[in-house]
């Protein structure tokens, strides 16, 4: 998918939020942690709600993968950033929704919530694929001989 199809995929997610959000009364449930929220109960209780947190979540979800594809970071680099995101989004709407000041709608903090714990996913597969890259190069790699390179080297398991 090109990379502006994928912005529009996300512009549009969200403005599709937005609009249920629009429809739908602001979320009247206390929640002790955004997490709290998954309750089945809950969750069936409030289908719309629960419908655009899932959007703003994968717009979110995509945005930084989407915003990494315009940059050449290693894979460990990438999946340590997203890590770091992840965490971050998820502290913020847990200090959100637990202190109670609401500087984001309880929507956007739960969407963050549920982001961050999906973003774990590509965390893991970035750390792991970048470990096994660097692996790979360090077994595969030849060894840098401190002579002048101008010298061939002697084979070592070579007889003479």
């Amino acid at each position: 998918m090109k990379q502006e199809h994928t912005l529009v995929l996300i512009i549009g997610l969200l403005i599709l939020a937005y609009v249920l959000d629009a429809i739908v009364q602001p979320l009247g449930v206390k929640l002790t942690t955004p997490y709290h929220y998954l309750d089945p109960k809950i969750i069936s209780s409030y289908a719309f709600t629960t419908t655009s947190i899932v959007i703003k979540s994968v717009a979110l979800f995509i945005l930084p993968l989407w915003l990494f594809s315009f940059f050449s970071f290693k894979k460990f680099t990438k999946g340590v950033f997203l890590l770091v995101l992840s965490g971050l989004m998820q502290l913020y709407s847990l200090q959100d929704v637990v202190t109670g000041t609401n500087l984001v709608p309880v929507e956007w903090a739960i969407s963050l919530t549920l982001a961050g714990v999906i973003l774990l996913i590509p965390t893991i597969l970035y750390i792991v694929a970048g470990g096994a890259e660097k692996v790979h190069k360090t077994l595969l790699d030849e060894p840098e001989y401190e002579d002048d390179p101008g010298t061939p080297q002697k084979d070592f398991w070579k007889k003479d």
